[in-house]
């Protein structure tokens, strides 16, 4: 959170986030997986009596539980990541009036407010290659 206050230059701040957003990606993997292959607590989770899941749609893991588990999925987010729930519902989403949430921007932008909204935009995409390819 401090590096929103931190004046880098904007490259430099590409650089920084990806690789922020590559170790994050890589330790909640790491963290996926050892609960997965944890035989003794899934078996337990399994035996349980679990009626569904509540996940944040964020992380993968929550869903890849609830598969493996076999229970209903209940998302609580205001959006899917990625822009999944913009082409799930097929509503439109122009960045030149909608804000991304990352941008901090209002839905009355200036015009380098909507540059940046579109940078954000084009960016994502290549941030959740990042993070979820390897799932």
């Amino acid at each position: 959170g401090l590096g929103v206050f931190e004046k880098k230059p904007f490259l430099q701040r590409v650089v920084e986030t990806y690789k922020r957003v590559k170790k994050d990606s890589a330790l909640l993997l790491s963290a996926c997986s050892h609960l997965l292959y944890n035989e003794e607590l899934m078996a337990s989770l399994a035996e349980s009596g679990l009626d569904a899941m509540l996940t944040d749609p964020f992380l993968p893991c929550g869903p890849i539980v609830a598969l493996r588990l076999a229970l209903p999925v209940v998302f609580f987010l205001h959006s899917l990541p990625c822009g999944l729930d913009f082409q799930g519902t097929r509503c439109p989403s122009p960045p030149s009036y909608v804000p991304r949430v990352l941008s901090l921007n209002s839905d009355h932008m200036t015009f380098l407010q909507r540059v940046k909204n579109m940078l954000i935009l084009v960016s994502e995409g290549f941030l959740c290659n990042v993070v979820y390819s390897p799932y």
